[in-house]
């Protein structure tokens, strides 16, 4: 599977959705779209915070992050782990269908996973 393909196809089939990237544990993107934006740096800034919970879930025994939705005033932001630290993040309007984007994050990551492992 193409990881641009993967990302482009969540993008479109996510109303609201404004862009999409995969990255590795230390928040390097893997791929982004659209190409131009701030992605690669929110993805950064993510990844600290990924770590952190990591850490927690571990020391309370909660097991691995799977998912995780940040909501701001205009925007949401959906993690969604695939595998070995690697994260998909969906950034979208808030106005948009979170519920179907979580979902769709979900698969999408399910559907990538093959190539992490």
């Amino acid at each position: 599977m193409n990881f641009d393909e993967a990302v482009t196809e969540l993008i479109d089939r996510c109303p609201g959705a404004d862009g999409a990237a995969v990255f590795d544990p230390d928040g390097i993107p893997v791929v982004v779209a659209p190409k131009e934006g701030k992605l690669e740096s929110l993805s950064a800034e993510f990844a600290s915070i990924v770590k952190s919970l990591e850490q927690a879930g571990r020391e309370f025994e909660h097991g691995p992050l799977q998912q995780l939705s940040v909501f701001a005033e205009n925007t949401v932001v959906i993690l969604t782990s695939i595998a070995a630290g690697y994260f998909l993040m969906l950034v979208m309007d808030r106005r948009g269908l979170v519920g179907k984007a979580r979902l769709l994050s979900r698969l999408t990551s399910e559907r990538l996973y093959t190539e992490f492992v």
